[in-house]
C-alpha cells in the first residue's frame, strides 16, 4: 500500500514535466517541419543560379523554364522526400551553348548531386533547431505561468471549469461547426470548378526519343507533357547525344585504367602516394578516369596545381564540387590559377575541406608543403590582370619563406600554379621538389644538386586536355594528363605519369626515381 502511495506520488510529481517535455517535443516537430516544407535556397547548380526547395512526392524535379521542358527523377528518400530545383539565369551566351554545358555537367553529376544533398541538409537542420527553439519557448512560456498561477489559483480554475463544462461543451460545438463552415467556404469553391488546365502527365524520356539508346541513370528521366516538349524535342535530343557521347568516352577512359594498371606503380610498404592534377579548366569528365588512376595507384592525397576553372565565375564551382566527391577519401591540397580569380573558386575549395596553400608551411600525410595561389588575374579569352603581386614578385617572396625554414623541417613540395612561381626557390635549393602547371605541357622532371640537396621541378601538362582556358567537352582536346608522385618518410621518390590519349587510349610513363 505504501509503495503505491509513493508511486503514485512520484507519478504527480514527473506528469508536469513529461507534459512539458511532449509540448515541447509536439511544438519543435510541427514548427520544424512546416518551415523545412515551406523553405528554399538559391544555390548555383552546374552553369545556373537556380532555387531548391523541398517537397513530398518523391521526386527530384527539374523547371527548366517556359521553353524547354520539366523533367523528373525518382528519389527513392525517406517520407516521399522530394526536391523542386527551379532551374534561372545563366551566363552562356546562347541555347546551344547552354544545352551543352548542361549535358555535359550532367554526365558526371556526383558533384552537384553531393552539393544539393548538403543544401537539403543544412535546411533541415536549420528548421530542427528552429523547431527545437520554438518549442523550448513555448514550453518555458507554459511552466512560467503554471507557476505563477500557483496551485491554489490552478484548482480555483478547474473548479470553475468543471462548473460550467456542458456550456463549455456547448460552445466548442459551436466553434467546430463555425472551423468546418470557414474551412468548407475556403476549399469547397476551388474543389467545384473545373481547372482551366490539365493536370501535368509525365512520360519517360525514352518514348519521346525512341530511336536513342540511354543509360540506365537517362531510362528513369520523366518529361512532362505539353507544347514546351513537343516543339522542344530537337533541343532535348541534341543535349541527349551530348550527354552520351560524353559518358561513353570518359566512360571507356575509366574503365581502361584497370587494364594498364599493371603498369602503374604500386607503393611498397612505407611509401606514399599523391596525385598531381593541374589545369582541368572546368573539365569535369576527366575526374572518374583521375579517381580511378589515385584508386589504382593506392593514393592518399591529390594535389591540385590550379585552373580548376575557366574564368573564375560562380557557376564554375561545379568543377570543385566534382573534384571533391570524386576524391572523397583522399586528403586535398590546392592552390588556384590565374583563371580561377575571383575568390569562388578558392571559396569552394575551402568549403570542401581543401586544404589551399597561403604562403605558411602545412605538413599532410607527412608531407610538407609550401604554395600559393597565382596572383594574376585572367578570364575566358581577356587578357591578363595584374593582382597584388606579380608571379616574379611571388618567386621571391615564397623562396624567403622556404629558405628560412630550419633543415629537418625542410619544404618536401613546393606548389604553385605557374613555373614563374617556384624559380627563385628551385634557384636557392630551398626545396626538394617544386610543382606547377599552367603550360598545358609537361616540363621535366628536371634535377640539380643544390649545397648536397636534390632539387626537382615539374610542371604537369593539362589534366582536363586543354587547348585553351575552356575544356569541358565530350571529347579532350589535347591528351589528359596526371602525374604520381611517390614518397618515402614525406621525402620524394618517384614521379610517374598516367596520361589520356585523344583516341581513348591511355599511356603510362616509364617510373622515373627521383635523388634525395
Amino acid at each position: 500500500m505504501f509503495r503505491r502511495l509513493v508511486t503514485k506520488a512520484r507519478l504527480r510529481k514527473a506528469a508536469p514535466w513529461v507534459a512539458l517535455v511532449l509540448l515541447w517535443l509536439v511544438v519543435s516537430v510541427s514548427i520544424g517541419l512546416l518551415g523545412f516544407a515551406n523553405d528554399s535556397e538559391r544555390v548555383t547548380i552546374g552553369a545556373h543560379a537556380a532555387n531548391v526547395s523541398p517537397t513530398f512526392d518523391n521526386h527530384a524535379t527539374l523547371d527548366l523554364g517556359a521553353v524547354l521542358p520539366r523533367l523528373r527523377l525518382q528519389t527513392d528518400l525517406p517520407a516521399d522526400l522530394g526536391l523542386n530545383i527551379d532551374i534561372q539565369e545563366t551566363d552562356a551566351d546562347n541555347l546551344t551553348e547552354l544545352l551543352n554545358r548542361d549535358a555535359l555537367i550532367a554526365s558526371q553529376p556526383d558533384g552537384e548531386i553531393a552539393r544539393i544533398r548538403q543544401v537539403v541538409r543544412e535546411m533541415a537542420v536549420d528548421n530542427a533547431v528552429a523547431g527545437a527553439g520554438s518549442g523550448l519557448l513555448v514550453a518555458v512560456v507554459v511552466a512560467t505561468t503554471w507557476a505563477m498561477v500557483g496551485p491554489r489559483r490552478r484548482r480555483e480554475l478547474w473548479a470553475a471549469l468543471h462548473n460550467s463544462e456542458r456550456r463549455v461543451q456547448h460552445r466548442a460545438i459551436v466553434v467546430l461547426v463555425a472551423m468546418l463552415t470557414t474551412i468548407a467556404s475556403i476549399f469547397g469553391p476551388a474543389a467545384m470548378r473545373a481547372p482551366e488546365a490539365a493536370p501535368t502527365t509525365w512520360q519517360p524520356l525514352s518514348k519521346l526519343l525512341p530511336e536513342l539508346s540511354f543509360d540506365d541513370r537517362l531510362k528513369n528521366v520523366e518529361v512532362a507533357s505539353g507544347f514546351s516538349t513537343t516543339g522542344g524535342v530537337g533541343v532535348i535530343r541534341t543535349a541527349v547525344e551530348t550527354y552520351e557521347r560524353s559518358t561513353e568516352f570518359y566512360g571507356q577512359l575509366r574503365d581502361r585504367v584497370s587494364r594498364v594498371g599493371g603498369r602503374i606503380h604500386q607503393p611498397a610498404e612505407g611509401e606514399t602516394v599523391a596525385l598531381l592534377v593541374s589545369d582541368r579548366h572546368d573539365n569535369i569528365g576527366m575526374d572518374p578516369f583521375a579517381a580511378e588512376v589515385a584508386k589504382v595507384a593506392g593514393a592518399k592525397v591529390l594535389i591540385d596545381a590550379g585552373d580548376d576553372s575557366s574564368s573564375g565565375q560562380a557557376w564554375e564551382v561545379f568543377s570543385i564540387n566534382s573534384l571533391a566527391q570524386h576524391f572523397k577519401d583522399l586528403k586535398v591540397v590546392a592552390v588556384a590559377g590565374n583563371h580561377d580569380a575571383g575568390g569562388h573558386i578558392e571559396d569552394a575549395m575551402r568549403k570542401n575541406k581543401f586544404t589551399v596553400l597561403d604562403s605558411k608551411p602545412v605538413e599532410v600525410e607527412g608531407i610538407r608543403f609550401l604554395g600559393d595561389s597565382d596572383p594574376t588575374k585572367t578570364g575566358l579569352g581577356s587578357a591578363d590582370t595584374p593582382g597584388d603581386e606579380t608571379t616574379v614578385e611571388q618567386s621571391k617572396r615564397l623562396a624567403d619563406v622556404a629558405c628560412e625554414q630550419p633543415e629537418d623541417k625542410r619544404i618536401s613540395t613546393f606548389v604553385v600554379h605557374d613555373p614563374a612561381s617556384f624559380q627563385d626557390t628551385a634557384n636557392r635549393g630551398c626545396a626538394s621538389l617544386l610543382l606547377s602547371g599552367h603550360l598545358h605541357r609537361q616540363v621535366g622532371p628536371d634535377t640539380k644538386i643544390l649545397g648536397g640537396k636534390a632539387v626537382t621541378t615539374f610542371t604537369n601538362g593539362t589534366t582536363g586536355g586543354a587547348a585553351y582556358a575552356f575544356a569541358l567537352g565530350y571529347t579532350l582536346r589535347r591528351p589528359g594528363e596526371v602525374t604520381l608522385i611517390t614518397y618515402v618518410k614525406g621525402q620524394p621518390t618517384g614521379l610517374q605519369t598516367v596520361t589520356a590519349e585523344l583516341t581513348g587510349e591511355i599511356t603510362v610513363g616509364t617510373y622515373k626515381p627521383l635523388a634525395n
